[in-house]
């Protein structure tokens, strides 16, 4: 995924730059571009600072849910609506996050009711409702509890 995203800088760079006049009139862009000398470093720190997750950019999925005995399913952190990270693909999601959630702690209530594991996965385990609890610690070092409320059915 990084490669990816310095890949999309550099392509993003290279055709940011303008292109001299002897390549533009039938001169080889490649040995052009192959001489030049690109310094990325600072352009890439503002780039992961602008693109750094606060409190109000993120929510838990699903906020809640209602399973049979056994059901499962996964709470996943997402952006939140009208956030500016809101139309990102799912892997430029997960590279953002990856650079801004320094951890993530899930909790159940009642784990009788509803039991949480370390990557978020819950299991409906017997009749009644219990809330899981997401903490997430950014590397800004806020951080943020949110709430799914489940209830199982027998």
């Amino acid at each position: 995924m990084k490669k990816k995203i310095v890949a999309l800088l550099l392509t993003f760079a290279m055709c940011s730059i303008p292109m001299p006049q002897s390549v533009q009139a039938g001169g080889d862009a490649e040995d052009y571009y192959e001489e030049a000398e690109y310094d990325l470093d600072e352009d890439d720190d503002d780039v992961i600072e602008a693109n750094t997750l606060i409190p109000e950019d993120i929510r838990v999925s699903p906020a809640k849910k209602t399973l049979w005995k056994g059901g499962t399913f996964t709470v996943k952190i997402v952006a939140a609506g009208g956030s500016e990270f809101d139309d990102l693909s799912e892997e430029e999601w997960d590279y953002i996050c990856e650079r801004s959630i320094e951890s993530v702690v899930f909790q159940s209530t009642k784990s009788n009711v509803a039991s949480v594991n370390r990557s978020g996965r819950v299991k409906a385990r017997r009749r009644g409702s219990a809330v899981i609890k997401t903490t997430v610690n950014l590397s800004s070092g806020d951080s943020i509890t949110f709430k799914t409320k489940v209830t199982v059915k027998k």
